[in-house]
């Protein structure tokens, strides 16, 4: 996955029994973590769990650090970790994932064109026993087209 990581972000939250057994209350919960995380690092949030045709974007935020025409469609993969190797959250998304937000991009800069260009972020997130939870943003993760 190309891109630039941002900064590793360590957070104490203790996954419950639910988060094991229901893989979208860890989604959702992933979501409301890395949500706080950019609005803590001054980032704008626009809209979560955006619908188009094409699927779901789960964050639409504006980057304090980039033009104020760039608008940053973001994906968040939520893992817990199992055992002493650390999953790898952004690797789940996969080509499919890339051009279903590649074209729901297409169909939020047609309903929003006062941005012009838009960036495709992933933000990991990897839940361990103890209760931390290690979050990845991965700025420009992907590129139309790949």
């Amino acid at each position: 996955m190309t891109g630039e990581y941002g900064p590793t972000v360590t957070a104490p939250e203790r996954p419950s029994d639910i988060w094991r057994h229901d893989p979208h209350a860890l989604g959702a919960r992933g979501e409301e973590v890395a949500a706080a995380s950019l609005g803590a690092r001054g980032w704008t949030i626009l809209g979560r769990n955006w619908q188009s045709g094409y699927g779901e974007v789960d964050i639409i935020a504006l980057d304090p650090d980039a033009e104020a025409s760039v608008v940053s469609l973001i994906e968040v993969k939520t893992r817990l970790a199992s055992g002493v190797e650390e999953p790898v959250p952004e690797l789940a998304v996969d080509e499919l994932r890339r051009q279903r937000y590649t074209n729901a991009a297409a169909a939020f800069l047609r309903d929003n064109s006062w941005y012009r260009l838009v960036r495709f972020d992933v933000i990991a997130i990897t839940v361990f026993d103890d209760g931390m939870a290690h979050l990845r943003h991965v700025k420009g993760a992907f590129e139309v087209g790949q």
